[in-house]
Formats: C-alpha cells, structure tokens, sequence
C-alpha cells in the first residue's frame, strides 16, 4: 500500500450539509451521531477533503510530532471459552494447538523485552475455562519478579469480567486487588463494535456494552487508564461506527481516562466470519474514513489517535497518519491474535517505526504508555 493518498475516478459533487459538517469539526464544535454516519459514508472528492480536514485537526491539537512506545506482547493463553465469530485466535483446551505459557515462561519474555527496552508489557489471553483471580495474580506476580518498574498494560475488560464470574466477587474487587498487585493500565479491547446489535452477532457470547462500559468507568474510577478500542469491518453500520465514537466521547467527558483511541482493521482470514471466504479487510477508503471521522469526532476529547501497523501494515498505518492519526502503536516483539486472522507484521523496531515517520516529515518521539515523552 503507497503512502499517499487513494485515488478514485469517481468524483461526484459533495452533497448538501457535507461541507457543512467539516466546518464544524474544523472550527472543533462537537459532531452529532448523524454527522458523523455523513462523514463515514464519504468517497471520491469528499473523502479527500475529510482526509485533509483531519489531518489539519490533528496538526493544531497534537503538533507534529508522532509518537510509538516500545512495548512487548505477551499472549498467554490461546485457550477460551468465548466463540467470537471475528477470531481465530481462540482455541479448546483439547486442540493440539492449544498452549498455556509457564510462569517461568512468561518470566523470560519480560526478560527479553527489557533487553530491547521495552518501557511496557502488554499482557491478554483467552477466556481460560480454570482460570481464578489468583492466576492473574500469579502473572503480575511472574513480571514483578524480573521489574518492578517496567508498567503492565493488562487484562481485557472481558477479562476481568471473567475473573469476577469465575470467582464471584465484584467488579470493583477484583479491579481493586489486580492495582494493588502491580497492574498499571488495562486495555479496552474487547469493545469492538458497542452496539449490542453487532455484538450479539459477532461476539453473542461476550459481555455487553453496558458491561463494557461499567468495567471501564470502574477501571477509570480506581486510578487505571485504559486505551479505547474499535474493531471496524464485520458486519456494523457507518451509524453503529458513529455511535460508538459518540459513547467513547461521552465516557472521556465522564472520566478521563482513556489515553487514546485504537481502530482495528478486521482481518478475516481463519475466522468464522471469513465463511466462504468471501470477506476481505476494510478497505484503505474505510480505514480512511474510521481514522479520520474519529479525530473529528474525539477531538478535544480523546486526542491521540493510533494506527495500528499489525492490522493495515506498515505503510497502510504511514497512511493513516496522514489522515488524523499522530500514535503509530509500539514494537510488539510478536503479535499472536491478529496473526492467527492472516496478519503477516510481528514486530517493529523503533528504527523501523521511526522511518516511517520520517518518511512523512514528522518528529518521531518515544512515548510512554500512558503518553510521556521517553
């Protein structure tokens, strides 16, 4: 994927009240549900101007400095009890492939990444069917033992919901007792589409968006950031991506607590959704447009805006910086979940991810996971 912008032969007329709409969110007023279904729905000339608005919006709230944190993954379980229909991820704890990283396992990849300097981990697995609140506690326990310093970023909001059905405590409990034990942010995965008509298509068996939303006010509420996500791509309207964005905003405005939001690119590839393998990504147009209508949307409210390069790639996520995006995720080290779907990018030095930026005529800067400046 080149780095500059799309092109499409079509280039019909904007409709009446398209101009209108990047006006507002260029004079930085509050965008509507209804505007921001419009703006989703642009091509042709209008996605090109949508694409410029924000970038502009991203320049006079952010500056040009696009940052990136050196982080490592650590996924340590494959095996669920969820059957989401957008993951190829999960397995049963029969399946040959199925795996359980050791203590000592997860020990020696915090070992490695701090080798690499990672300032981070970030730690998610699988729905574990035998899995207590004291495995998780076991896990902050195993990364504590090699840092003291280096910062969690762990645990899904369907996680800890987990925990908290498995072991029937509130909440606010188990949130409580993993802070006290070590863990520094949570990531809000897990949200995909919050519409509860998507989720009971993609996702029927996961917890609902007003549990999501409970767990991450709960998260804020007791000192823990959280990322914002959005999964785009399945089966959601340009309407249910709007509404998403409007309850993301109205959460932030509530709590402050997100430090940025993160669109992920569906990748259909070994997933129940893929079916007769007709189902292809989100195309560079709707990325486009999901990264763009969020920094209209989110702004002032959410500033940071990633592109994820494990789900567009490289230079899908250079593009995405063009279009309202100034964060360009972390080095991963490895990337399980997302290669499972099909994805071919595992990890990215900071040399690498620097370039990118370079390459565009940014400032790159290492940040923390909570948007320091290293």
């Amino acid at each position: 994927m080149s780095s500059s912008l799309p092109t499409r032969t079509a280039t019909a007329p904007a409709e009446p009240g398209f101009e209108e709409i990047l006006q507002r969110g260029l004079a930085g007023e509050k965008l509507s549900v209804d505007e921001g279904e419009r703006l989703l729905q642009a091509e042709g000339e209008e996605l090109r101007r949508l694409v410029q608005a924000a970038d502009e919006v991203r320049r006079r709230k952010v500056g040009d400095i696009v940052t990136y944190v050196v982080n490592r993954n650590i996924n340590f379980t494959n095996i669920c009890t969820g059957s989401c229909k957008f993951c190829a991820f999960r397995r049963s704890p029969d399946d040959p492939d199925a795996y359980l990283l050791t203590h000592e396992q997860i020990s020696g990849k915090v070992r490695e990444a701090l080798e690499f300097g990672a300032t981070e981990v970030c730690i998610q697995g699988g729905l574990h069917p035998e899995f207590r609140l004291e495995d998780y506690l076991a896990i902050i326990r195993a990364v504590r033992s090699v840092s003291e310093s280096v910062h969690i970023h762990a645990f899904s909001p369907a996680e800890l919901d987990h925990i908290a059905k498995q072991d029937g405590l509130s909440i606010e409990d188990i949130i409580r007792t993993l802070r006290d034990a070590g863990l520094n942010s949570v990531p809000g995965t897990a949200a995909e589409i919050l519409v509860d008509r998507v989720r009971n298509i993609i996702c029927s068996k996961k917890i609902s968006t007003s549990r999501w939303v409970e767990i991450i006010k709960t998260c804020h509420r007791l000192g823990l950031p959280t990322t914002a996500t959005m999964l785009y791509g399945t089966v959601e309207t340009p309407r249910e991506q709007a509404e998403h964005l409007a309850l993301l905003r109205e959460i932030q405005h509530e709590t402050q607590g997100f430090t940025e939001f993160v669109p992920l690119a569906f990748m259909p590839y070994n997933t129940p959704l893929w079916g007769d393998g007709k189902r292809s990504p989100p195309s560079a147009f709707e990325s486009l447009r999901i990264h763009a209508v969020a920094r209209l949307m989110l702004a002032g409210s959410i500033d940071n805006i990633q592109a994820s390069w494990v789900k567009l790639g490289p230079r899908g996520a250079q593009l995405m910086l063009n279009a309202g995006a100034n964060d360009l995720s972390g080095t991963l080290m490895e990337e399980n979940i997302s290669r499972e779907a099909g994805g071919r990018w595992q990890t990215m030095s900071p040399k690498q991810l620097e370039g990118l930026i370079l390459e565009i005529g940014r400032v790159p800067k290492q940040r923390s996971t909570t948007y320091g400046i290293v």
